[in-house]
């Protein structure tokens, strides 16, 4: 490293400084953003949450209409929130087949 001038030296630095920030960003990226949570995140998109929909998102949904999305709404002020989707199968009028029908529009976050 004697035969380099200063400049040199500067150049050389700088580039182990940068391949060093980017080991470091990478490593970060990995540890602080989970896939699991952006896969999650990408197959509910477009999803009514059970959680916060109003009545008029919830009768958006095919095969949900006003009585039933009332119904939805008081199981979830009665448990404070829902934790799972499969709560809502306590519903009275709820059957498995509209069940199985309106969970893929659903979800609880």
């Amino acid at each position: 490293m004697s035969n380099l001038t200063t400049e040199e030296r500067k150049v050389l630095i700088f580039l182990l400084a940068v391949v060093l920030m980017g080991v470091g960003v990478s490593y970060a990226a990995k540890v602080f953003v989970p896939v699991e949570r952006i896969a999650r995140l990408e197959s509910d998109f477009g999803k009514v949450d059970l959680n916060s929909a109003d009545k008029d998102t919830l009768k958006s949904v095919p095969g949900i209409g006003e009585k039933l999305a009332q119904r939805i709404i008081a199981l979830r002020n009665e448990l404070a929130g829902l934790s799972d989707i499969e709560q809502i199968k306590e519903i009275k009028g709820l059957t498995a087949g509209k069940f199985d029908k309106i969970k893929n529009y659903l979800v609880v976050r």
